[in-house]
């Protein structure tokens, strides 16, 4: 009996030890993630439309074309064991728009002169995020699953400034600013995909998720003036809140990642003539003694 369990405890080690092994191409070199090791990926569709577009025929220039469907989010590993990951994403995008538009000036006797009304968009989209993945199966082609949460902020104003003032010659309703309730969301998901290693440390994957999303919008409002027969007057008029709760798939696009893992990076400095030193390494600060290097 003890034979038994003994061997049966053998074949389970080796069967594990088996499976965290790094997968290694000819040459030697591990192609797999490494315990230690941190990746970096985004959203790979609008890259390849832009390796598309550099052989067509139309003459318009490639671009990287992410939008509000392939937005720039940044997604971080950090791999703890050869077969498990921290997972990190990130966005922060502002942006700020102007128009101008040009208008004849209202009371001039030269037809030909002209004022600019002008129109600005500011936004904002912020999304952080973090999970747990893991790995499964050897060689280049790797299943992982795992799952994250993600929180979603966003603001949308925009405002209104015109070259004519109200006045008596000019006696109109136009509107000053516009700013939808902000925006705020929560995504609870489960996920499984695959990876694929098509060099060393870099990789394209694909996954889809499953679970619970809440995203709510608060009140709005809206800001237009007047001309009351002596002077311009504001009024404000505030909208509803809403909400939408949805427990679906996500990902349904399909939409390839592109991930790029690195060794982490360690640098220190001894403080002249006391043998003491400041390491700094990923998220980690401890005391070493040495000269100044960089750790692998």
């Amino acid at each position: 009996m003890k034979k038994t369990v003994l061997l049966a405890s053998l074949l389970l080690s080796t069967s594990l030890s088996f499976a965290q092994e790094p997968f290694k191409n000819r040459d030697g070199i591990v192609i797999t993630p490494e315990k230690g090791e941190i990746a970096l990926g985004f959203d790979a569709v609008p890259f390849l439309r832009f390796m598309g577009s550099l052989f067509n025929d139309n003459n318009e220039t490639p671009i990287a074309g992410f939008t509000a469907y392939h937005p720039l989010t940044i997604t971080g590993l950090y791999v703890i064991k050869e077969n498990t990951a921290i997972r990190g994403k990130v966005r922060m995008g502002f942006g700020v728009e102007k128009t101008d538009t040009l208008v004849p000036r209202i009371g001039s006797t030269n037809p030909n002169e002209t004022v600019s009304d002008e129109t600005k968009l500011s936004t904002s989209n912020i999304t952080i995020g973090g999970g747990l993945q893991k790995w499964r199966g050897q060689g280049r082609v790797r299943g992982f699953y795992g799952g994250e949460l993600l929180f979603k902020i966003t603001t949308d104003k925009t405002t209104y400034s015109y070259g004519n003032p109200l006045s008596s010659e000019n006696q109109v309703t136009r509107l000053k600013s516009s700013k939808p309730g902000n925006g705020f969301g929560f995504n609870l998901r489960g996920l499984i995909g695959v990876e694929y290693f098509f060099a060393a440390k870099a990789s394209l994957s694909a996954e889809f998720g499953w679970g619970p999303t809440l995203q709510s919008k608060g009140r709005g409002e809206v800001e237009t003036e007047t001309w009351n027969g002596s002077s311009a007057e504001s009024t404000v008029t505030n909208s509803g809140k809403s909400s939408n709760f949805q427990f679906d798939n996500d990902n349904a696009s399909g939409s390839l990642n592109l991930n790029f893992y690195f060794k982490r990076i360690a640098l220190g400095y001894r403080l002249p003539a006391t043998g003491f030193g400041l390491w700094a390494s990923g998220c980690e600060l401890r005391a070493l003694g040495g000269e100044l290097r960089t750790r692998y």
